[in-house]
């Protein structure tokens, strides 16, 4: 990433500006960032930990319905 610069028309790049402004125009706006991270993670751990979870299940009517077919 050392020789690389900004796009000027890169989605990143807009959004970096835009990220920018908002800290420099409001006072408040890290607070807010902060809690929306928090709350994005705290959602992503629990979608990880559902998808774990259904997993499971579907591992468990998997295994019950091979079982009751061999029989």
């Amino acid at each position: 990433m050392a020789g690389q610069t900004l796009q000027p028309n890169s989605p990143f790049t807009l959004f970096l500006i835009l990220i920018l402004l908002l800290l420099s125009t409001r006072p408040n706006v890290e607070q807010q960032l902060a809690h929306l991270s928090s709350l994005l993670q705290a959602t992503r751990q629990s979608v990880q930990i559902f998808r774990s979870g259904m997993e499971t299940f579907h591992a468990g009517l998997a295994g019950a319905s091979g079982q009751t077919g061999a029989q």
